[in-house]
């Protein structure tokens, strides 16, 4: 080969090499980005969209096991399959999981902490609700890709500990923050669905959400760990942790609109039940647990269309819409049970069938008998949480765009859930506390969060109907009477459960978690079968994790206890 020819092969390939390295430049695709480039911001929204899915699903459970909502049954092996777990499931994996991992790294990077801190309290709660639902799964080799397709499961007491340790994370990272020692990037503001953190001291609402979040987790897990106590006694002595329960603003809710499509961002109570126009199509989806309805309008004191002679809680009106007053479209072909005796194993004062004044229509525990034409009689929810109509007696049907509108908020964790939990705490672990004056704060922080909802979504409220302050006082009165009168802390911690289970309408998740862990309130009413089998102590895995995973391993029956729940009681 000539020089020449050198010279000319050796630039072909110097400008072939520069060339080609261009090409290169142009493989990032500006519709893909890599996670590195990616803007957190954008991310925030599927974690939190995807997290209240997973949320959602799991109250929906929890509810239908503690009698709020329905559980058709009629045993507990045979309410649920497999694939009535696919969507929480997946919901947590492809949802949750995948797209936090990506989004903490990179918004540490650029000092998103909050954003960071948002998809780490996400993360741990849907770890700890997982375990919740199934016990062992799915964690320290799960979403790795390729490098593993099939793991295995890590033990239930390990992924707690996890969630723990990333709440702590946060704990840590939004404290320095919020005292400004911490430099923060751009705030998360409107792209936040729960708290709208826009400066450093909102960070202070997320540090404690997460201090409370782990108390909550102790609290769970007390019957199995006896280093509970002292690690619950050593957070409630933060000094933010005391000032967020001396009020309501710490609430951790994720909040819906009243949008109905592009996309549809109401609730999703209020999507199942606000339908048709009201007057030829119209018709109530969900039932609600003739126990819940019974619990509330009729065990302390009888409701009344007439609210001068309504001794009901006073949440009623506010959990609940009923689409008649009164029982006169009960007949054999609507409420086939309501020609039926009890079933032989209730009790005399266990509620049955429809509880027998005042329109309220439900459905007992583990009735599985065919749905007849009742849908524009069901009671159906109100306007808290879901943002549905506010019961005035009208009973008329509902129809699209009744109410709030949808409007309404998935209560995560309440600032009464606190009270309620220190009450526990005071009863079976022995900490310094009042447990009495804790039930009653909790009862009036539910019922003042109840009553004050409607205002935050611009629902205006008949006067004539909202509770006066003698009627919150005599409900009070009835509760606290009734704990005074019992003589064992296992007897008071009943009537403290009762009230929480009340409250927590909306969050069948941490009803199921504390009907679990205590066996109350024990006053539940029975399946409609004599002997509807094991009560569900963990759920069915998933078809899409047993059939697709090798390494799944054994499917749970119904009474596996997940690992913290090493309560004896045989529950209903």
């Amino acid at each position: 080969m000539t020089l020449k020819k050198i010279y000319i092969f050796a630039l072909s390939v110097i400008l072939l090499g520069s060339c080609a390295k261009q090409l290169d430049e142009l493989l990032v695709n500006p519709n893909g980005p890599t996670p590195e480039s990616a803007n957190v911001d954008l991310y925030l929204p599927v974690v939190q969209s995807s997290f209240v899915g997973v949320f959602s699903s799991a109250s929906s459970f929890g509810r239908e096991l503690t009698r709020q909502t329905v559980m058709y049954g009629p045993t507990y092996n045979a309410a649920y399959s497999p694939n009535s777990f696919d969507g929480v499931w997946s919901s947590a994996y492809t949802g949750v999981f995948k797209h936090a991992n990506i989004l903490i790294p990179v918004a540490i990077s650029q000092k998103k902490y909050v954003q960071a801190g948002m998809a780490k309290v996400m993360k741990a709660y849907t770890m700890m609700t997982l375990v919740d639902m199934f016990g062992d799964i799915p964690y320290t080799e799960a979403n790795l890709g390729i490098d593993n397709t099939n793991p295995g499961v890590t033990k239930g007491a390990e992924v707690y500990a996890a969630a723990i340790k990333l709440l702590q994370e946060v704990s840590d990272t939004l404290d320095l923050v919020a005292s400004g020692s911490l430099a923060h990037g751009p705030y998360p503001g409107f792209l936040d669905n729960f708290y709208g953190v826009t400066n450093a001291a909102g960070a202070r609402r997320w540090a404690t959400q997460a201090k409370l979040l782990m108390i909550r987790a102790y609290m769970t897990t007390r019957l199995a760990d006896s280093g509970a106590k002292a690690k619950i006694e050593a957070l409630l002595s933060n000094a933010f942790v005391v000032a967020s329960l001396t009020g309501t603003t710490q609430d951790f809710e994720f909040k819906y609109s009243s949008k109905q499509a592009n996309p549809n961002s109401r609730h999703p109570s209020y999507n199942g039940n606000y339908n048709g126009n009201g007057t030829t199509s119209g018709s109530a989806g969900d039932y609600i647990g003739t126990h819940f309805l019974w619990t509330i309008a009729v065990e302390k004191g009888n409701f009344s269309n007439t609210v001068a002679n309504d001794r009901s809680d006073p949440r009623t009106r506010y959990y609940l819409y009923r689409q008649t007053t009164n029982q006169s479209g009960v007949n054999e072909s609507s409420v086939s049970c309501s020609v039926a005796a009890p079933p032989a194993n209730f009790t005399p004062t266990m509620p049955f069938c429809l509880i027998g004044f005042a329109g309220f229509w439900g459905r007992d525990h583990g009735d599985n008998s065919g749905i007849p034409p009742d849908g524009n009689f069901r009671t159906t929810w109100g306007i808290y949480p879901a943002g549905g109509e506010m019961d005035l007696n009208q009973g008329t049907r509902v129809s699209l765009n009744r109410g709030g509108q949808g409007a309404g908020i998935q209560p995560i964790w309440q600032a009464s859930f606190s009270e309620f939990l220190r009450a526990e705490a005071v009863l079976t672990l022995g900490i310094a506390g009042d447990a009495r004056a804790f039930l009653e704060a909790g009862v009036r922080k539910s019922i003042s969060k109840v009553i004050g909802f409607p205002a935050t979504i611009a629902y205006v409220v008949n006067p004539a109907v909202v509770p006066s302050s003698a009627t919150i006082d005599a409900y009070v009165a009835k509760v606290l009477a009734r704990y005074d009168a019992e003589s064992t802390n296992s007897a008071r911690l009943n009537v403290v459960m009762k009230e929480w289970y009340i409250a927590l309408w909306g969050n069948g998740a941490d009803a199921n978690n504390n009907y679990r862990r205590t066996g109350m309130p024990n006053n539940f009413q029975f399946a409609k079968l004599p002997d509807p089998g094991s009560y569900i102590r963990s759920f069915l895995y998933p078809s899409s994790y047993i059939n697709l995973n090798k390494n799944a391993g054994a499917q749970n029956t119904p009474d596996k206890k997940v690992f913290w729940d090493t309560n004896p009681a045989v529950l209903k």
